[in-house]
């Protein structure tokens, strides 16, 4: 009895000391305990090989005249790495392709295009940024992109979240336990013992089974955390929601997928009202990845999000949200159709090892987002230019 009691003591202690350790974060991003994570306010460093330069907003970009000076046209663009623009310089990102376009083919007005876009934001958290940092810069337009990951990053965050009586977000705070948790892929097992699963789930919260599981004794005994395309289909966990990333560009509705799509349609109608109680027009803009506009893109990026080869031709996730942005009074511009015509004579459009943009990419995507707003009234940017966005 007193081993076992001195062994669970130790245990406990080990479990403490290990969970005030800190937690690494990428350099340039704090945590935050509305926002989860956010940019480093007024930041200068090299991410990912290239100059990443941050705002006193903590955007990344260049300081914003407030209040908005009268013959500006602002159009705030929210998103995640793709809209940040992951690995590309400032000025090859997807928001400012779209303000050089529109200062190239809009004389009217002049045009500023912000960059809200943060990696690993997604609905839940666009939402809470427009709401405590985005309004502030009285934008005319408010752009939101949403990106295929965003259905799993949303069910993470919302584990941690905080919501007022009306069911809004109003923080979500980070949880250095609770998500690694939900994050870890199930050990394999025999289905006669997969009634551990509540246990395992409740061990997974462990710090130190955390960081156990990462060693490499813990790898060689369970099994690998990298979840690659084979790993994803040894444990069956293709189409999950909450392990898959492409999971929303397969041509089948996985687990939890469909409680997935309406926990972030909700958030989405959070973003809409918002922007409505501010006679803001809002927009949706779909974000294709690589291997919904052709099979021949990203090759080794795919990989390392446990999507396979081949070319992911279902129009499911468009669909769905054309359908959303219908029944919601929103919306919807979806670039695939031009990312796919492209992709032969100015592709890559994607990294070959990572999933985000080329420059070229970038100006595409853009290039699609102004067709659709200008096709759609959303930009003062006369008829000269709609009917050439048409043709």
């Amino acid at each position: 009895m007193l081993v076992g009691v001195g062994l669970l003591v130790g245990l406990v202690g080990a479990e403490m000391v290990a969970r005030w350790a800190p937690s690494h974060t990428r350099s340039y991003m704090v945590g935050d305990p509305i926002l989860h994570h956010r940019l480093r306010v007024n930041d200068s460093r090299p991410v990912v090989g290239v100059e990443f330069t941050t705002n006193s907003l903590g955007l990344r970009d260049h300081e914003y005249t407030i209040p908005k000076p009268p013959n500006v046209f602002r159009t705030l663009m929210l998103g995640d790495s793709f809209t940040e623009g992951a690995g590309l310089l400032a000025q090859d990102t997807v928001p400012k392709q779209l303000e050089a376009l529109l200062a190239a083919r809009c004389h009217r007005r002049l045009f500023e295009v912000v960059n809200a876009g943060v990696a690993s934001y997604s609905p839940i958290l666009e939402y809470l940024l427009l709401k405590t940092v985005g309004l502030l810069l009285q934008p005319d337009l408010v752009i939101l992109e949403f990106d295929m990951t965003d259905l799993k990053d949303d069910l993470i965050r919302t584990a941690t979240a905080r919501f007022d009586a009306d069911g809004r977000p109003v923080a979500v705070p980070p949880d250095p336990r609770l998500e690694p948790a939900l994050l870890m892929p199930p050990i394999r097992k025999p289905r006669w013992l997969r009634i551990l699963d509540p246990a395992e789930a409740w061990l997974n919260r462990s710090k130190l089974y955390y960081d156990f599981r990462r060693s490499r004794m813990g790898e060689r005994l369970f099994g690998s955390l990298k979840l690659t395309p084979e790993r994803l289909d040894e444990l069956g966990l293709i189409g999950n929601v909450q392990y898959d990333y492409g999971a929303p560009t397969r041509d089948f509705e996985g687990h939890g997928e469909r409680e997935a799509w309406a926990r972030s349609e909700r958030y989405l109608v959070n973003v809409r009202d918002l922007t409505r109680a501010h006679r803001i027009p809002f927009v949706l803009v779909i974000n294709p990845h690589p291997q919904q506009v052709s099979g021949l893109e990203s090759p080794v990026g795919r990989r390392r999000v446990g999507v396979g080869p081949g070319f992911y031709a279902s129009a499911r996730p468009f669909r769905r949200l054309e359908d959303f942005g219908r029944a919601e009074a929103i919306p919807v511009i979806n670039p695939l159709p031009l990312l796919r015509e492209r992709t032969e004579s100015e592709g890559p459009l994607f990294k070959r090892d990572d999933i985000h943009h080329t420059p070229a990419g970038a100006r595409v995507f853009a290039e699609g987002i102004w067709h659709g707003l200008v096709q759609r009234r959303l930009i003062p940017c006369g008829l000269a230019a709609a009917f050439f966005a048409e043709a």
